[in-house]
């Protein structure tokens, strides 16, 4: 099965049928009386996380989901039948982002977890609802909310506890294979891995998670070749461990600084750090440190191990030494770079491993340091928080005079006569319930427009326009919360 860890979606709620103002008589009746039925409940769009799932293959070649509506109303007081919701299945640690805004709408982190990504519209209301004793045959009726549309991204997020990092072809596959005593492709050509690959390892009674993401080489992180797709896998992960290759010393001594420099301008490109980022390599409690904080607050903090692989080829001890040294050389240049302290060779030594993936040689060592590393990590070790966007936030200044800005266009336009609009004045006005309230109301009718305005003075909000002085005839700009849909003008 082809692995699929991004995908983009449209999902659409369906518009109800608008209301009608039916009457219903019958024979040997006196007066005619209000009639007719509603929708009912449903339509809505919900996304639930599933821990059985590990792929968004299911959404590869269906792009565009709508559910399907109910009955219709009918005559004689009859309501319509319910409209079923659509489910959507998505792994556990699925991301879901507006494509247009790139904004984070919501996050899954818990098994059978639900999200209503777009809820069923009200409205629709038939002239039987406003009937009382004075009006005994209301002749309005409530239009059905705007269908809504909205174009979304599942970004998939592989939960490791260990990351492996490295460039091509220098064993990250055979090393998963030795330890995990799985099958994946290995070949004697670099770019073997093409996909992220997650695997489960046991060391005694302890069980943890490995992830190798494809070939990570220069400007990945830039969006050129495959890595900048996969880096955001290993930011959850605990811990980073580096993999070298020791039988390519003349070309690859500086793997590990340039695979740590694609990890901090990814990091920084997702955060936006440019100005306000700080990088920290630290020895602390015998291990290495990786940091970035943005604002003194820790964005990513991870521990860091370094393997030099493929001593089987090498099968000397000196040579690995010097290969050891002009690592820690290079390492230090990089921390130098970011005006830090340099790590003591003893804390490197103590976090590095010869080990070949083809021989097993060092293979345990490196696991029990793997557990005793992954115990001593904090589980919060990825601030997603400085990532997170809050969308649709309603502007706390509800009420903006706007007169300058939209004047000239209502006069262009032909909304409004210069001769009356000499002291009039156009104010913008930010609220989901006014917003509603004039989507759904039928224009042109009297008794409609009256309902309209009892409900606002009933909520509090005409109380509230003569405080901030709106006058009569004043024009009233109702922002839009309807995707798709354009703010409206109505007089005050």
């Amino acid at each position: 099965m082809q692995f699929y860890d991004e995908v983009r979606i449209s999902i659409e709620s369906g518009k109800w049928w608008d209301g009608i103002a039916s009457g219903r008589r019958e024979a040997k009746e006196a007066f005619w009386w209000p009639s007719g039925g509603d929708w009912w409940n449903g339509w809505s769009i919900i996304f639930v996380a599933s821990k059985d799932e590990n792929t968004l293959l299911a959404y590869r070649y269906i792009k565009n989901f709508k559910p399907k509506p109910g009955e219709q109303w009918r005559t004689k007081d009859q309501f319509g039948a319910d409209a079923e919701d659509m489910t959507l299945t998505v792994p556990v640690w699925t991301i879901i982002k507006d494509t247009e805004t790139w904004d984070i709408l919501h996050h899954f982190v818990e098994d059978r977890e639900k999200w209503v990504a777009l809820k069923w519209w009200s409205g629709w209301k038939w002239n039987i609802h406003f009937k009382n004793s004075v009006n005994q045959y209301p002749t309005f009726c409530l239009l059905g909310e705007p269908w809504q549309k909205r174009n979304i991204t599942l970004e998939l997020q592989l939960l490791a506890d260990v990351a492996l990092i490295g460039t091509p072809s220098v064993g990250k596959s055979s090393l998963i294979n030795s330890i995990s005593h799985t099958k994946a492709k290995v070949a004697e050509y670099p770019f073997t891995t093409l996909i992220p690959n997650l695997w489960s390892v046991n060391v005694g009674e302890y069980n943890f998670n490995v992830i190798d993401i494809p070939w990570l080489i220069e400007w990945a992180s830039n969006w050129k070749w495959l890595g900048n797709a996969f880096l955001r896998h290993i930011l959850k992960a605990k811990v980073f461990c580096f993999l070298l290759d020791a039988s390519r010393y003349d070309t690859w001594i500086n793997d590990l600084n340039q695979l740590l420099w694609e990890i901090d301008v990814y990091v920084k490109e997702k955060f936006n750090l440019w100005d306000e980022d700080e990088i920290i390599i630290k020895e602390e409690d015998w291990y290495i440190n990786f940091i970035i904080t943005k604002w003194s607050e820790i964005i990513i903090h991870k521990k860091i191990l370094i393997l030099i692989n493929k001593y089987d080829l090498i099968n000397d001890l000196e040579i690995i030494q010097e290969y050891k040294k002009q690592v820690f050389k290079q390492f230090g240049v990089f921390i130098k770079e970011n005006k830090w302290k340099k790590i003591t060779d003893k804390i490197l030594d103590k976090n590095t491993f010869v080990i070949s993936a083809a021989t097993h040689l060092g293979l345990e060592d490196m696991l029990k340091k793997f557990v005793e590393t992954l115990k001593s990590s904090s589980y919060i070790t990825y601030n997603e928080s400085l990532e997170r966007k809050i969308t649709h936030k309603v502007s706390e200044n509800m009420i903006e005079d706007i007169t300058e800005s939209d004047k000239p266009f209502l006069l262009e336009h032909g909304y409004v006569e210069e001769v009356n609009f000499r002291f009039w004045k156009v104010w913008k006005l930010s609220n989901p319930e006014i917003c509603k309230l004039v989507f759904i109301l039928q224009r042109w009718n009297d008794e409609a427009e009256l309902w309209f305005w009892k409900t606002m003075q009933e909520r509090g909000f005409v109380e509230l326009f003569e405080t901030a002085w709106i006058n009569k005839w004043d024009v009233l700009k109702i922002k839009s919360y309807y995707h798709w849909y354009d703010d409206r003008y109505i007089l005050y």
